[in-house]
């Protein structure tokens, strides 16, 4: 009889106690929710959601054709995580990467930590934890601007959302950007619902995540969150409250106005559009997508919602070249989904429509414009493209959902034996 190699044993326990820890952190967090909203019931979903990423990664990790369709990214982040972990923890090298780079600086404080180096798996097991602590976050928006109801279907709907499946345990920016996403959006939404200023925590540390994880989409993040902020302090805070925040959100805004100017001149705008023509020209590509001229203002104000039909439409399904883009397409049926339910969802909601969702329309919308001005083909488009899918799912649960919800509310009360009977009601506040 013979036994398991000690290494086997050791690269095993690695994973139990990854699959331990991710766990335990999402527990914590569902439980923490669970005092601020007490009818936010979604333990069970979530934790489906954990478990499917975990079976779907380790599943993938036995197929011949993982590397292809994961990537060769996550071998060149790992050979730099590696460089970093050979040297000091306060070297500029390192430093570089926590701001600007932050998953190769966490994969760093692995290789740091665990001796001799833990399996692929373990980090994947903590890319999927930081994934759907993103997720969990979103679904708690849904519940602040929805209901209890509107945030079940919500966690339901994300957890088997197929694209999020799969990039939720890619060893890429991915994840941190699902958790600084959902971070932003929850925040956003509780000082929507709530007016706290406790909410604009979350969106502080969203908008640091995204902007150290992926500068340029950070960027776009924190403007969708001064927006949101500007937006309720204008329509939803009264009194001196109102006033302070609005200016203060204000002089924000006017304070990056010279920095986003500069961002988008002529001469900034060359390594934007050196970039879209390597893509294009590069025939090695995951399905280039045709040119488009960002030289100038004018030009990439033209030529931007051409990218963002790319970004929403591609790859088609009759154009695909290997099994990368046959998943892509999967992603693109289900975006074409939720474009339809949204239009028509707003179509239903009218004027309405902002005051219910607006917390994720203007992430999705800004993300959506982030993520279309980078892409240059389409295997980096439906992978971006998830992001936005992810916020217009919830939009489409807060809008159908919410509306429902709020009509059941507003009926007249139910005659029952003896007297009549007022419904209870059904929205958090």
């Amino acid at each position: 009889m013979s036994f398991p190699s000690d290494n086997t044993v050791y690269l095993v326990e690695c994973v139990l106690l990854a699959l331990a820890v991710g766990g335990y952190v999402l527990w914590l967090l569902v439980a923490g929710l669970r005092r601020l909203g007490p009818e936010l019931h979604i333990g069970l979903p979530i934790a489906v959601a954990f478990g499917v990423r975990v079976v779907a990664a380790l599943f993938l990790g036995q197929l011949s054709i993982a590397q292809q369709l994961r990537g060769g990214d996550e071998l060149g982040f790992l050979d730099t995580a590696r460089d970093l972990a050979a040297g000091p923890l306060t070297s500029e090298d390192s430093i570089d990467k926590l701001t600007g780079e932050l998953h190769t600086f966490l994969f760093s404080l692995d290789l740091r930590i665990f001796d001799p180096d833990p399996p692929l798996d373990v980090l994947r097991v903590e890319m999927i934890t930081l994934s759907v602590v993103g997720l969990v976050l979103l679904t708690a928006a849904v519940y602040e601007l929805a209901g209890p109801r509107a945030a079940r279907i919500a966690a339901w709907v994300l957890a088997f959302e197929p694209a999020g499946v799969f990039f939720s345990s890619l060893l890429h920016k991915e994840p941190l950007m699902f958790l600084a996403e959902g971070a932003v959006v929850y925040g956003g939404a509780v000082f929507w619902k709530r007016g706290r200023l406790a909410a604009l925590l979350p969106i502080i540390v969203g908008c640091l995540v995204a902007v150290a994880t992926r500068p340029y989409a950070g960027w776009f993040l924190a403007a969708a969150a001064a927006v949101v902020v500007l937006h309720a302090s204008i329509t939803r805070q009264e009194g001196a409250r109102a006033l302070v925040l609005t200016a203060t959100v204000l002089a924000l805004i006017a304070a990056f106005v010279p920095v986003v100017w500069n961002a988008s001149s002529d001469k900034s705008l060359e390594g934007l559009q050196s970039s879209q023509d390597a893509n294009a020209a590069d025939s090695d590509a995951n399905l280039s997508l045709e040119r488009v001229d960002y030289s100038t203002r004018a030009k990439l104000i033209t030529n931007l919602p051409q990218r963002i039909s790319d970004v929403i439409l591609k790859p088609y399904p009759w154009r695909t070249q290997n099994t990368s883009q046959r998943l892509g397409v999967l992603g693109t049926l289900v975006m074409l989904f939720a474009v339809g339910a949204l239009l028509a969802a707003v179509f239903r909601s009218g004027r309405a429509v902002m005051q219910r969702a607006g917390p994720l329309i203007y992430p999705a919308l800004f993300m959506l414009v982030a993520y279309s001005l980078s892409a240059g083909n389409a295997g980096t488009a439906f992978r971006y493209r998830t992001h936005v899918v992810e916020i217009v799912l919830c939009a489409i649960v807060v809008l159908w959902v919410g509306r429902r919800e709020e009509r059941r509310a507003d009926r007249p009360a139910e005659p029952v034996s003896g007297g009549t009977r007022e419904r209870e009601p059904i929205l958090a506040g």
